[in-house]
């Protein structure tokens, strides 16, 4: 390359990215909903959607490897395409959803930064005529990276938030079942009961 330019490849595959296993090991997950028989009506009517995501993170990864040559970032958001595969595989495995989406928005937003980082030090514009077609596929690989990982990451959102309420909801509805006959015969018993009844007695009377 002459002086001067700037080999997108080159400059984010030196980007670390180490930094998204760690982020993944550290940030604490909140409690996953328990999965049921399948997935619920919001997710499956999400299905779609998720399938073609999917789709398109594979096809990421993909580039990633042949234009980029970015072997551990590809490697990281490949599994995270795993999880969601097998999500989908197991009928929208509502943990395996939240997985895959909590690595998505990790690698989405690691991605991004990146991203925005190579555009405003780059020497030379992303895309153009003027430029080799291996340099436009790798600048549009490293756009689109963020682009298919962290709608990813709202959809599986959504999905554990409708989880979670209807979880809460059954929850609930079950309590209040299971404490309304204790709470009915204790009422009974006291309604049953008066202070202060009887004849009274007279001390010292026989």
């Amino acid at each position: 390359a002459r002086p001067g330019k700037t080999n997108p490849g080159i400059l984010y595959h030196s980007a670390s990215t180490r930094l998204t296993a760690f982020a993944t090991m550290l940030i604490p997950l909140p409690p996953m909903p328990s999965p049921g028989s399948g997935g619920s009506a919001y997710a499956q009517s999400k299905k779609i959607t998720i399938l073609s995501i999917l789709i398109a993170q594979t096809t990421i990864v993909l580039m990633r490897w042949v234009f980029l040559l970015d072997i551990m970032g590809g490697f990281i958001m490949a599994l995270a395409t795993g999880l969601g595969w097998y999500a989908y595989k197991e009928d929208l495995h509502i943990t395996f959803l939240c997985y895959w989406g909590m690595m998505c928005l990790i690698n989405g937003v690691f991605d991004l930064v990146k991203f925005i980082d190579f555009w405003v030090h780059a020497f030379t514009p992303l895309f153009g005529s003027n430029l080799s077609l291996s340099s436009n596929i790798s600048s549009l690989t490293m756009l689109m990276a963020p682009v298919v990982t962290l709608p990813a990451a709202a959809i599986a959102w959504y999905i554990y938030k409708d989880a979670s309420d209807s979880e809460a909801g059954y929850t609930t509805r079950n309590a209040r079942e299971e404490s309304a006959p204790l709470l009915g015969g204790s009422q009974k018993a006291r309604s049953s009961f008066t202070a202060f009844g009887g004849q009274g007695q007279r001390l010292g009377a026989r």
